[in-house]
């Protein structure tokens, strides 16, 4: 039943912006979510931006921020980020921000999949060669019951990546608006 409701609820995110139970991969063929931003602010108004980001969404940053630097404009952040998933409860990321006067880069890399159960897991584009062999065992299965169980086990496979992909994209719209907010005086 557990897998039953992750499945229909991770279905209906699949159509929010279909990316087909894959997750991002970059030239590398590494796992890679990207987003930037043109917002009218200094590059010292930015580093501060994304440091109340970090605070307000990790709690600490002193925690989260592996790396800061200012001078070249770079901020590195370490941490953890609940998922609907089967196998996981959180993502452990690494999210790297450079920023310069009125713009900013944001990408997401280097992700593990962390469960109560076992050790960490690093993702990788393993994940999408999975979803495709298991796309074409339901194209050539040819006994009902089998191809049956091999759609399920597809669909759950999609469904998973694409809890990936809700938290990290999510993730990255986050910070996107509290950057992009004018600041509250």
């Amino acid at each position: 039943m557990k897998h039953l409701l992750l499945f229909a609820m991770l279905l209906a995110a699949t159509h929010t912006f279909a990316q087909d139970g894959r997750l991002p991969l970059d030239s590398k063929n590494n796992i890679s979510y990207t987003d930037s931003g043109l917002p009218q602010y200094s590059k010292a108004q930015l580093h501060q931006k994304i440091r109340d980001w970090v605070e307000r969404r990790f709690g600490n940053a002193e925690n989260a921020i592996t790396s800061d630097d200012t001078q070249a404009g770079i901020i590195l952040i370490t941490s953890y980020i609940p998922v609907i998933h089967s196998d996981y409860q959180y993502i452990r990321f690494d999210l790297g921000v450079q920023y310069k006067d009125s713009q900013y880069d944001a990408r997401i890399t280097t992700l593990d999949g962390v469960s109560a159960e076992h050790s960490p897991v690093r993702l990788t584009a393993k994940e999408n060669d999975n979803i495709i062999a298991k796309e074409q065992i339901v194209k050539t299965e040819s006994n009902r019951k089998k191809r049956k169980e091999a759609e399920t086990a597809l669909q759950i496979a999609k469904a998973d990546n694409d809890g990936i992909n809700t938290s990290l994209y999510n993730l990255l719209a986050d910070l996107k608006s509290h950057i992009t907010q004018p600041k509250s005086e």
